[in-house]
Formats: C-alpha cells, structure tokens, sequence
C-alpha cells in the first residue's frame, strides 16, 4: 500500500475558505475560516480575565531544563491544526497550523517541562510547569465551552472531520484540532536559551502561509 504523500500547495485564504463542520457544533455548521478561528479564540478567552490576560500577553519568568531564569513575554495560543487531503479521493496531505489570534504559524514555544511565573496573573502567580497549566485550562475549556470537547481531545475515529472550500477548488476532507500551547519571548532575546520552535500537534513541519494573507 502507497503511504500518503505530504506536499505544498497555495496556502489558505482566511478571508475566502469556507469550512463545514459536523452538524452538532457550534450555532451553525458552515464558516469562513478567518471566522472560526475568532470562534475558537473566544472560546478560549471567556474562560476567565486572567485566561483573556495570558492570551493577550503577560510579563512574567520562565526556566527551561538545563537554563536559568529569563525574564520576558508569555503567551496563551489557541492554535488550530489541519491535516486534510488535496481533494477528496486524493491520498496527498497537507498540515498546517495556526495561531487564532495572529493568524500566523506558531513558534517559541515552551516545551512542557519548562516553569513559569507572574506576578500579574493569577494563572501562574506561582511557579507552575508549562505542561500542568495546559491540562488546567484545557479542562476548564471544555467545561465553558463543550463545543470544542471534540477538537481538543480525539476519539478512538480521531479529530472530527470537516470540509474545506477554497477559491476554485472542490471541497476536501480534513481533520482538525484546537490546542493550547505556551509562547515566550526573552527581554534579552540575544542571551535567550529559548528555541524557535513549532507545536508537537502535527507530525511534520507546519507550511509557510503567507504573511500577505494573514492581515
């Protein structure tokens, strides 16, 4: 059996791809994609103030295994993955990967082991592992909105399937997840011990989108 092929493609129009979800999510089943993710977002940031506080950003410390502390940005992202197929009946897949409020791929991410803390921010007012956080906060997600229960935690079929509608293309099948991850950027980002990196959502490298069609 032919393993599925991962390839490129033009990326996705937020502003023009419509997305159709199962039939029991959300107040309807079809959307532009720009709009879910402000759907997604808002679920996130009603959970509480200091939720909405971390999404925005919050000034805080943070330790990663073998560094010390540096002192910096953190960030709460809702981060929305695909893996969907060129088209229906096509074993070729694409993954992609976004931050809903940036509208951009992911990166400088904090690995779950790391610890910080904030004194502005109720959250990790004090020292918390990254990875304790996230599991909190995906619970309490689910709890203030169960429409995302199925985005954040698969069954035994996996992440619910939807449909994708871009501009002059037929509509695909694919897969989607909402996660949570935390971001940090270093005041010193020049002494920073922090890594570029994505989500470990995905299996493979998360496509250029395009910052021309994020805005």
């Amino acid at each position: 059996m032919n393993e599925p092929q991962l390839t490129a493609q033009t990326p996705i129009l937020l502003s023009e791809t419509l997305v159709k979800l199962p039939e029991h999510k959300f107040y309807r089943q079809t959307f532009i994609f720009d709009e879910l993710l402000a759907i997604m977002l808002w679920a996130v940031t009603r959970i509480s103030y200091d939720v909405n506080c971390l999404v925005d950003g919050t000034k805080a410390k943070a330790i990663q295994p073998a560094g010390g502390w540096e002192r910096g940005t953190i960030r709460l992202l809702a981060i929305v993955s695909l893996k969907a197929s060129h088209s229906l009946g096509d074993s070729e897949t694409q993954y992609i990967e976004i931050d809903c409020k940036t509208k951009q791929p992911p990166n400088w991410l904090l690995p779950e082991t790391a610890v910080i803390q904030s004194d502005s921010n109720l959250v990790c007012r004090e020292p918390r592992q990254v990875g304790a956080i996230l599991r909190e906060l995906k619970q309490e997600l689910q709890a203030a909105c169960m429409e995302t229960t199925d985005f954040l935690v698969p069954t035994r079929l996996g992440f619910p399937s939807v449909e994708l509608l871009e501009p002059g293309r037929e509509w695909r099948h694919a897969q989607m997840r909402l996660g949570l991850e935390i971001s940090f950027i270093s005041d010193n980002p020049g002494d920073s011990k922090t890594p570029d990196r994505t989500s470990t959502a995905l299996p493979q490298p998360i496509l250029p989108l395009g910052e021309n069609l994020m805005r």
